[in-house]
């Protein structure tokens, strides 16, 4: 039975081929319009000689996105280390607002300690790669890294 239906499909295959090519040897060929292969190298010449793109400044724009993602962090844990006294200080009455209850999270002192020394630890690597990638900018061996 499979058998069967194999060689059926490989005898329609073949006259599906077989229609296929006809109908393609009796199209006419397509040629281009007259000026055309000219006008395409002409623009293609145009391209190559306009001048390469300017690069984009990262040398100039990474520390100021190291800056700021780095103060947001640490805002961030400032936010979280003091809680809900910073609105108060602001003069912001939550309850007037009618905002639901935000619940204080808890953190254990040791928590605390480690997140800071953590942040400590990352305000220094963050020194020393921007003073060894300062020492290779005057050093005169370019390049990000």
């Amino acid at each position: 039975m499979n058998r069967d239906k194999t060689n059926r499909s490989e005898a329609e295959h073949a006259r599906i081929e077989t229609e296929i090519g006809h109908i393609l040897a009796t199209e006419e060929e397509l040629m281009p319009s007259s000026g055309f292969a000219a006008s395409v190298m002409e623009r293609v010449r145009q391209e190559a000689a306009l001048p390469a793109p300017l690069p984009f400044p990262w040398k100039r724009v990474l520390p100021g996105i190291l800056l700021a993602s780095g103060a947001a962090g640490w805002g961030a844990v400032v936010l979280v280390h003091l809680g809900l006294p910073v609105f108060s200080q602001l003069g912001l009455n939550l309850a007037a607002l009618n905002w639901p209850a935000i619940v204080q999270p808890h953190l254990s002192a040791d928590l605390i300690h480690s997140l800071e020394l953590a942040g400590w630890v990352a305000l220094a690597l963050g020194i020393s790669l921007a003073s060894w990638l300062l020492s290779r900018q005057l050093a005169g061996r370019g390049g990000l890294l």
